[in-house]
Formats: C-alpha cells, sequence, structure tokens
C-alpha cells in the first residue's frame, strides 16, 4: 500500500520515465547507475537545519489550508523517517520527516530543539510535525499553501527546507505551530483554532467585530482570508516570538494590518500559551432589597468574552424582577424570582466589559443573592 501510494503522489523516477519513451533494457540500466552517482545524490534536497534569526525571513505571505481527512490519511501511510525527540527541557516532540530528505536524525532533533525554543507550553507534546520539500507539502495542502494543519489530528504539515529566498522554513513552521497552540486552548463557546485564544480574542474584539462582518473566523478562502482572525492570531504568535528572541520583524502581510499585534496584544498572547484561561469563574454578590430601596444594581466586570450566566435566589417571601443589562443599558435577558427558588439567566458577553443584573422588588423584602459564572 505505501508503495502504491508513493507511485500516485511522487512524480514517476528519471529511470521510469526513460524506460517508457525508450523501452531499452541497457537505458534503464544507464539510467539507474546515473540516478545512483555521486553527483546525482549531491543534488537531492536535505533538511534545513533551523535557526531562530531565520523566523523573521518572511518577505512574502504565509498562505496556508485545514489538511483534509483525505489527505491525512494519504500521509500516515507515506514512507517517512524520524520519531519523538526530546529537548534540553524535557519536552517530547514528534518530528517525522519525508525519505524525500536523506535521514537525519541529528538534524530532525534540532527542529525538536527549534519548537521548544519558542513561548510553547504542554502541547509542545500533542503536536505532529511532518517536513517534506514544498511540493509534496503541496500535494497535501493545496497547490497554493505552503503548510497545512489538522486540527483533529494536531496535524502540521510544513517545508522543511526554504519555500524561497524571501520566505523561510522557520517562519512558516513558527506561523503553523501558533494554529496548533490555539487549537489546544479553550475559547468556549467559541473554537480557539478559529477566533484565537481568550485573552487575545476578547481584547481584539473578535466576537463583536465578527457580528458586524468585520472579521471572519475560519475563512480559508477568497479576500476574507486577510480578515480571518485565527490567522492573525497565528501571525501574531510568530511576531511574539521574533520580539522574544530579538529578531528583527518582518513585513506583516498575511491578513489585514489591523489585525496586528500592539505590545499588549502580544503579553495577551503570552499569557494565553503560559497560563491558558481553563474555563468559567464563579463568585457571589448579594443586596438588601427593602421598600424604601426596592431597586439595585449588582455591576460585574466582563474582561473577558464568553458565556455569562448569573443564577438569582430571592428571600422567603420575595418576588423580584430581574434584568441582565449591558454597559450600555440594553436589556439582554428578564426574569421572575419568586420566593426561594432560584432563576438563571444566561447570555454572551462580545465585547461588553461590564454587565448590570438590575433587581427590582414587587414583593415583600430580604436579600437577594446572585451567583455569577463568566468567562
Amino acid at each position: 500500500m505505501r508503495a502504491s501510494l508513493e507511485r500516485m503522489i511522487r512524480p514517476q523516477p528519471f529511470s521510469t520515465r526513460l524506460r517508457l519513451m525508450c523501452g531499452g533494457l541497457p537505458v534503464l540500466v544507464a539510467a539507474a547507475a546515473l540516478a545512483a552517482s555521486p553527483s546525482a545524490a549531491a543534488t537531492r534536497e536535505s533538511l534545513k537545519t533551523p535557526l531562530l534569526a531565520d523566523i523573521g525571513t518572511a518577505a512574502t505571505p504565509i498562505t496556508d489550508s485545514i489538511l483534509s481527512r483525505r489527505a491525512t490519511r494519504s500521509l500516515t501511510a507515506a514512507a517517512s523517517w524520524g520519531g519523538t525527540f526530546t529537548t534540553s527541557a524535557g519536552d517530547q516532540v514528534s518530528i517525522h520527516v519525508s525519505d524525500s530528505y536523506p535521514v537525519d536524525n541529528t538534524r530532525a532533533q534540532r527542529w525538536a530543539d527549534f519548537l521548544g525554543s519558542l513561548v510553547h507550553g504542554s502541547e509542545i507534546s500533542t503536536v505532529q510535525v511532518y517536513l517534506a520539500p514544498l511540493d509534496e507539502v503541496q500535494q497535501y495542502c493545496g497547490q497554493d499553501a505552503l503548510a497545512c494543519y489538522n486540527p483533529t489530528n494536531k496535524l502540521l504539515v510544513a517545508p522543511g527546507d526554504d519555500p524561497s529566498s524571501e520566505l523561510s522554513a522557520e517562519a512558516v513552521v513558527t506561523h503553523e505551530y501558533g494554529h496548533h497552540v490555539a487549537n489546544s486552548r479553550n475559547d468556549a463557546p467559541w473554537l480557539a483554532i478559529d477566533y484565537g485564544t481568550k485573552r487575545w480574542a476578547s481584547y481584539v474584539q473578535v466576537c463583536s467585530k465578527a457580528q458586524a462582518g468585520q472579521l471572519f473566523p475560519g475563512a480559508e478562502s477568497d479576500s476574507r482570508y486577510q480578515l480571518n482572525p485565527g490567522e492573525g492570531f497565528a501571525e501574531s504568535y510568530r511576531v511574539l516570538n521574533q520580539h522574544r528572541l530579538g529578531v528583527p520583524e518582518s513585513p506583516w502581510q498575511v491578513v489585514s494590518q489591523s489585525l496586528y499585534p500592539d505590545a499588549t496584544a502580544l503579553s495577551l498572547i503570552q499569557q494565553d500559551v503560559l497560563t491558558p484561561w481553563t474555563g468559567p469563574a464563579q463568585s457571589t454578590l448579594s443586596a438588601a432589597l427593602t421598600k424604601r430601596a426596592k431597586s439595585r444594581t449588582l455591576s460585574v466586570a466582563t474582561p473577558l468574552d464568553g458565556t455569562f450566566r448569573v443564577t438569582i435566589r430571592a428571600a422567603k417571601g420575595e418576588r423580584v424582577g430581574v434584568n441582565l443589562v449591558t454597559s450600555t443599558g440594553a436589556r439582554v435577558a428578564h426574569a421572575v424570582v419568586t420566593g426561594t427558588a432560584a432563576r438563571t439567566l444566561t447570555t454572551t458577553v462580545c465585547g461588553s466589559r461590564t454587565y448590570g443584573v438590575q433587581l427590582n422588588l414587587a414583593k415583600g423584602a430580604g436579600r437577594t443573592r446572585a451567583v455569577v459564572s463568566k468567562a
């Protein structure tokens, strides 16, 4: 099966083409001898030894794609070498290399060390990296793509040598690893690989801009690719590593200038990588409602976009009307709570950095409690 796959996805060897053209055994033997000669072997591409300084070599856009299931199946059957390598920090990294490159486990180890030098967390041990010449990469990723990533299998496919003099393999791999970082983070209720990580996406206002048609999460084709926040995050991740390593910054060309990261955005990405958001936090607030103070508003800061829930429980004999409002006063949810029964109001925080829980006493008196769950 592997041999048949190689025949399907690779150009015919020079010897086979010669035999088909000439049909003679002496020619086939001569071609085989030529392929085995030192001069022919010398022209074979080699896996690059990665350099951190080359992260900044990106004078042309880094176009990538989502690795399809079909391509993933083909890739898992392709001939390769490599395996799991351990970095100096003890991280284990899966590096597999196309057998189009001569076997050199020392260079594969250098690629594991390269990834270990980037800002990373525990996700480094879950990525599966496949390095190949660009023409082979494009057989899996698409003819216009320089790399691709499968979020289900966490499989990253990228060139193992520079695609051009203006674009390094290191720049492409770092950008693509940014997708893996996002895919390994929680940005509920959205997919981080499409929206970016929690703190960064909230700061950039991905949700509200997506609603306004200014950003297009998940867009992988046409002009909307330039406004894909997932691509903006991956490229910002590459810029973060440039700054951290003191590498001169390359032109911002992958996505719209509106997604270019300032110092705050870069700091938030680093936080999202090193101390990921893991889920909502809870807090309890309360307010005493009386005949003289029938209305109270509990203010809740919402620095992060995501799901907001507030559960209201009134005192015995109370009936309380509850409104959940944004910082502009817009009501997004309403409920009436009677006695000790509890009611929960839910909304999605999408750009509003403060919410108000308005309590209006209709009957009785007592202390009303609010349990808040927010990103």
